[in-house]
């Protein structure tokens, strides 16, 4: 069985707590605002997003856009499916296709 969004989302701030101990960790979860994705974060200067899916689930239109406008303002943003994902995006590399810049 998949884990669930929120099981997803523990495990990948754990990740992030101990191998980014200095930086600037938020978690979205204002429902009143469409398209802001899961993690928002500082690290070493630079901004990075992070959309948590859980199993075959997408983004919605709204979340690609501003994914895509991190992006486009010097950004990095990515949808995430596991911890693994959000490593190898964090190291630079591709989570699972959908990552930019």
């Amino acid at each position: 069985m998949p884990l669930s969004e929120t099981r997803i989302k523990e495990k990948v701030l754990a990740f992030l707590k101990a191998e980014y101990p200095k930086a600037w960790v938020y978690k979205a979860a204002d429902r009143w605002t469409s398209g802001i994705p899961d993690l928002l974060m500082c690290v070493d200067g630079r901004f990075v997003a992070i959309e948590l899916k859980a199993g075959k689930n997408q983004p919605t239109k709204i979340q690609k856009y501003v994914i895509e406008s991190i992006c486009a303002s010097g950004g990095r943003a990515t949808v995430c499916r596991s911890v693994e994902e959000v490593k190898n995006f964090m190291n630079g590399g591709n989570s699972d296709g959908e990552n930019r810049r």
